[in-house]
């Protein structure tokens, strides 16, 4: 399990597979437990380097996920994953909403709609942007749990809830697609909330495929 901003985490469920499992489908072996050595991780090389990517599906990990609302939504994008997120049908939210360190801020860009520029200090000048989001956030609970203990359905009053709301989720994904969204939410431009827990996924899935990350990350 690894911590992620403030309050969320990512922790790695369950797997099928190794970097055996992916030069084992790419030579179509009945024995999957016979290793190679040193000839299979060159194979595994080769094929990222030349885009034989096939044989990373064979590999499949389940991640459990807690992270705001906004970061649920960027990640969803990717179709290719297998989702089942918590429901507020069903449960009670719990008070728990991200707020980020000041120096993570920054300012709106002005050259690009969906980015922000952190300066080289973090601090967003003159403005305690933090303390406000921390008190909306408080306030959006308070009148959530009032509507509540009053008898409103929890479907119609999770709607005064904010998109920095903490929820949870399980996530399944082959390897290859998980190796597209880490291309995609690893890079400088993605935003910084979702790169956190894109390197988060990749620390916890290099102890099982080390020679294919080693790929990926060299290719």
């Amino acid at each position: 399990m690894i911590k992620v901003l403030d309050h969320g985490e990512v922790r790695l469920i369950d797997y099928m597979g190794s970097d055996l499992q992916v030069s084992s489908a790419a030579r179509v072996l009945e024995d999957v437990g016979r290793h190679r050595g040193e000839a299979d991780i060159k194979l595994i090389k080769y094929m990222w380097n030349n885009g034989h990517t096939s044989p990373f599906e064979h590999v499949v990990f389940t991640f459990y996920v807690k992270a705001p609302i906004f970061v649920i939504r960027q990640w969803q994008r990717h179709r290719t994953w297998s989702y089942n997120e918590f429901s507020a049908r069903y449960k009670e939210v719990p008070d728990c909403w991200y707020v980020p360190d000041p120096s993570h801020i920054g300012v709106q860009s002005l050259k690009n709609h969906q980015s922000r520029i952190i300066s080289a200090d973090g601090e967003l000048l003159d403005y305690h942007a933090s303390e406000v989001i921390n008190q909306a956030c408080e306030s959006a609970f308070r009148y959530y749990d009032e509507l509540l203990t009053n008898g409103v359905p929890r479907e119609i009053a999770r709607g005064v809830l904010p998109v920095n709301t903490y929820t949870e989720m399980w996530a399944t994904v082959n390897l290859n697609n998980l190796f597209k969204f880490l291309t995609l939410r690893m890079d400088e431009h993605a935003q910084f909330e979702i790169r956190e827990y894109a390197n988060a996924l990749l620390e916890l899935i290099k102890p099982v495929v080390p020679n294919s990350v080693e790929a990926y990350l060299n290719s």
